[in-house]
């Protein structure tokens, strides 16, 4: 008989009592991408709506700048009204924005964790809806390890259609993921805010050794398979309240270009204005 690490009883157990979901590599929900790389998880365990969107990756530094959460919500909100999911790894700072801005804008989002479903940081659990994937190929009650986060890397990029670095110094664990990417055949592309600051070193080391483009921003993501185009990304925005400030910060959009496009939605019948609000009827 096959000697196993784990009690398989346990584990059915567990997955059943916590509505975990499962697939197998011979499963049809089996994300495709993810079967091309050299060493697919035999079992992801899953907890959120499986859904077939096209994912960009989108991975960054764990405390990064300003300038760089701000680039991350524009980019997310255009690639979302593209048509595409996110996925990233659910670190606080490059990696959360990016899933937050995603269902911010109406999107799906995919978290690959680090660790087993059951043991999800708190943090996190405010991600939780319909539009998001929580994905493991751990154990539910794997705690994390210093290992697991590095391995996981490479489920990000292989789910990714292409992979976006935001912001990485030298030493950044988002160039694990970068290096999975060159080496799963995913376009990579990486973005400099300031580049003779250390913070972007990383990003410029990958387009000087040719593994990486440069992205201005969502306008640059072609060189993959096209989305279809979803919802309107900005009535998305306006199923709850929203004034025109807090939708020039969260879309990147001119004024101008929102005036004109809320106008046209009040003649439309799609948008009724109350006061300084905007809300999709």
């Amino acid at each position: 008989a096959k000697e196993f690490l784990f009690d398989p009883e346990k584990v059915v157990k567990l997955v059943e009592e916590n509505s975990i979901g499962w697939l197998t590599l011979e499963d049809p929900q089996y994300p495709l991408l993810l079967k091309d790389i050299e060493d697919p998880p035999p079992v992801l365990f899953y907890r959120g709506g499986l859904k077939s969107v096209p994912l960009v990756g989108v991975v960054g530094a764990r405390k990064p700048d300003l300038y760089s959460i701000g680039f991350t919500k524009k980019l997310v909100y255009g690639l979302v009204e593209k048509g595409y999911g996110i996925v990233s790894g659910g670190a606080k700072g490059i990696d959360y924005t990016a899933h937050l801005s995603c269902l911010q804008a109406g999107g799906y989002t995919v978290v690959v964790l680090g660790m087993g479903i059951l043991r999800l940081p708190p943090y996190l659990e405010k991600l939780q809806g319909d539009n998001t994937l929580f994905l493991s190929e751990l154990l539910p009650e794997a705690n994390p390890e210093e290992y697991t986060f590095p391995r996981r890397n490479r489920l990000i990029s292989g789910l990714s259609s292409c992979l976006v670095v935001v912001e990485a110094g030298e030493k950044s664990g988002a160039l694990i993921t970068a290096e999975y990417a060159v080496k799963q055949k995913r376009p990579l592309f990486v973005h400099v805010g300031v580049g003779s600051n250390e913070r972007w070193f990383g990003c410029v080391n990958l387009i000087n050794q040719g593994k990486a483009k440069f992205l201005r921003g969502p306008q640059d993501i072609t060189g993959v398979p096209q989305a279809q185009k979803q919802e309107d990304g900005l009535l998305n925005l306006l199923s709850a309240p929203k004034s025109i400030d807090e939708l020039m910060e969260l879309t990147g959009l001119p004024y101008a270009e929102l005036v004109e496009r809320l106008s046209l939605y009040e003649i439309e019948g799609k948008v009724v204005r109350m006061g300084i609000y905007y809300k999709a009827l």
